[in-house]
């Protein structure tokens, strides 16, 4: 690398306060336009009943991305692809278990025709579809503010990988390539860019790691899960996992990712504006404004 003479005309001419205000104006531009609307909506995705397979499906194209129908098509898709367990600690669904005890009593199988074992309280958990971007992200639902907030944040996402957009692009956003089966537990910590799958050698093979502390994670140290696949069902996207880790990494090591919960902490704690202005109150009615907040957290 060809360094600059400090005392050439070149280096005397470069003005550093500026440089460090546009780096300042870059950086809250980063956290306002795209990790806090992501950390706001990411495990926001509604857990309807999945669709029946017995019923037809409303064709993909007559509905909007984020609809109840899609998701609960792509719910169903995602139990049967994943065989009704958590791809990270590979409980079985509890809900599709009593229906099967219900119709079998103790003989009832799992996917994998084994018999479970009903003596073991820790077999079953409620699961839920978990996207890996946020459903919010491609919603063309709201006025022209909240379309243009969006724009922004895909824009700024294909910094991390150029065009990945694409892949998530109006109802491909609900596709099994952008979901993952996950209980209630993993979805929190997958969604608020805890957990993170990198992938590990072998086609979908994953290293599972969490920048939560161990007491606080659902992820069993060190764990490398090859994740289930059918052939009539897309498998998860390698690259949207790994912008997902991108993310989750660079929330943690730039200290963006506690700076954001500090923010979205004052949406449940703050019940009125703190006179001395610590309250982020700019910041929460923008998000609210552009659509990635309700006034609600979940």
């Amino acid at each position: 690398m060809v360094g600059i003479d400090k005392a050439s005309p070149l280096a005397t001419s470069i003005d550093t306060a500026a440089l460090y205000n546009k780096i300042i104006q870059f950086t809250d531009h980063l956290i306002e336009n795209f990790f806090l609307p992501l950390k706001a909506c990411a495990v926001k995705t509604p857990q309807p009943t999945p669709a029946p397979l017995s019923i037809p499906t409303i064709p993909a194209e007559e509905v909007l991305p984020g609809s109840r129908a899609r998701v609960s098509t792509l719910r169903r898709n995602c139990l049967i692809r994943d065989k009704h367990r958590c791809v990270v600690t590979r409980k079985f669904d509890k809900q599709e278990a009593r229906r099967r005890h219900a119709e079998h009593g103790q003989i009832a199988i799992d996917d994998d025709g084994q018999v479970f074992d009903w003596t073991d309280g820790t077999t079953f958990q409620t699961l839920e579809v978990a996207h890996i971007l946020p459903h919010s992200l491609t919603s063309l639902e709201g006025i022209p503010q909240m379309t243009a907030a969006r724009k922004n944040t895909l824009d700024i996402l294909n910094m991390f990988d150029m065009d990945v957009h694409r892949l998530i692009t109006g109802t491909d956003i609900d596709r099994p390539t952008n979901a993952l089966t996950l209980t209630r537990e993993c979805h929190e910590e997958f969604g608020s860019f805890r957990m993170y799958f990198k992938a590990a050698g072998p086609p979908q093979t994953y290293r599972i790691g969490s920048y939560d502390l161990p007491a606080f994670s659902a992820v069993p140290q060190p764990l490398t899960r090859t994740l289930f696949q059918l052939p009539t069902i897309d498998s998860p996207h390698p690259r949207l996992l790994a912008v997902h880790a991108a993310i989750a990494t660079v929330l943690h090591m730039s200290g963006a990712g506690e700076y954001c919960d500090h923010i979205l902490r004052d949406t449940e704690e703050a019940t009125f504006v703190e006179s001395d202005g610590t309250t982020n109150l700019g910041t929460l009615v923008a998000l609210r404004f552009n659509g990635w907040w309700n006034g609600v957290l979940v």
